[in-house]
């Protein structure tokens, strides 16, 4: 799957991206906002959006990468809501980062739609996500799975690669994880953050082996980008064959699947999130009362169905 759509993409100096749709009946203007394209989910998420501005005739919009920035964000969807705007999109980098955007949003009475990360202290139309309690839940259950069928053991010891600090996603997946943790014998050696970042998720991996070696049987990773840099860090040391499970469903990490009985993701469909957003945000234009979350469901892949998922996704 590419990060761009042919022919619906163009970038101002800005770096924002603008999708135009097609000519005629456009109705619905909106604009998406991700955290940063230098992560394939939110990659995917954008090639939802071009899809949908390609696919609908009523419906246009920009689309904003924020860079990992929280002011740019901010400043992104400040812009937007200068324009004119019928509603919009955005996956919060923070969950009160925005807080005040959705005040203004609401005031202006323009439909905000949360997706995939919720805004605290604020009220979107509604929040479109997998249920990231559950992600977590099931990610830690599958580990767990992977852990027995390695070896027999009355208690399993784990580390733990937490998400960015304050998001709601990271705040959802752990307790999810730890709900999961405290119901079956299970110990967390270490719970560190990661910032859902490969490259750091290598040194905390590094970390964690130096302070507990062999007494690690797997990793929980709050998404598949440190459960790859947790494999680097692992490969080639005695811990190499150490279990370890993700979150969302990344083409990098599903495709290690053959190389290692005892990898597995929680997939999340960013695709069908963007979709879904757009549908919701047309009903809140319309008037129509939303319900204040919708969930999408997640796909658990192992080795067993990773190559169907990599042919129907990527």
């Amino acid at each position: 799957m590419t990060t761009e759509s042919q022919g619906m993409t163009t970038e101002n100096q800005g770096m924002t991206t603008e999708s135009q749709g097609n000519s005629g009946g456009q109705d619905y203007q909106s604009t998406l906002s991700v955290p940063s394209l230098n992560i394939v989910y939110f990659a995917r998420m954008q090639n939802g959006f071009n899809e949908a501005v390609q696919e609908r005739d009523n419906f246009s919009g920009t689309f904003n990468n924020s860079r990992g920035s929280q002011s740019e964000q901010i400043s992104d969807l400040q812009t937007a809501l200068s324009n004119d705007l019928d509603f919009m999109m955005a996956v919060p980098i923070r969950a009160e980062a925005l807080t005040p955007t959705v005040e203004q949003a609401n005031d202006q009475d323009v439909p905000f739609i949360a997706v995939d990360r919720n805004v605290s202290g604020a009220d979107p139309a509604t929040y479109v996500a997998s249920d990231n309690v559950s992600l977590g839940r099931r990610s830690v259950e599958l580990l767990h799975g992977f852990m027995q069928d390695a070896q027999s053991k009355d208690e399993y010891n784990i580390v733990e690669l937490q998400g960015t600090q304050g998001a709601s996603v990271t705040n959802e997946r752990q307790e999810g994880g730890m709900e999961y943790v405290n119901n079956n014998s299970i110990n967390v050696l270490g719970s560190q953050t990661g910032e859902f970042s490969t490259e750091t998720a290598v040194g905390v991996m590094e970390d964690f082996v130096t302070r507990y070696g062999d007494d690690i049987d797997g990793v929980y990773a709050h998404n598949d980008l440190m459960a790859l840099g947790a494999h680097q860090a692992l490969s080639g040391t005695e811990l190499e064959d150490v279990a370890i499970t993700g979150i969302d469903g990344s083409e990098a990490w599903v495709n290690l699947f053959s190389d290692n009985q005892y990898y597995g993701t929680i997939a999340q469909l960013p695709e069908e999130m963007i979709r879904t957003a757009i549908d919701m945000g047309i009903k809140a234009v319309e008037g129509e009362d939303l319900e204040d979350s919708v969930q999408i469901e997640g796909l658990e892949v192992t080795g067993e169905n990773a190559s169907d998922y990599l042919n129907q996704y990527f």
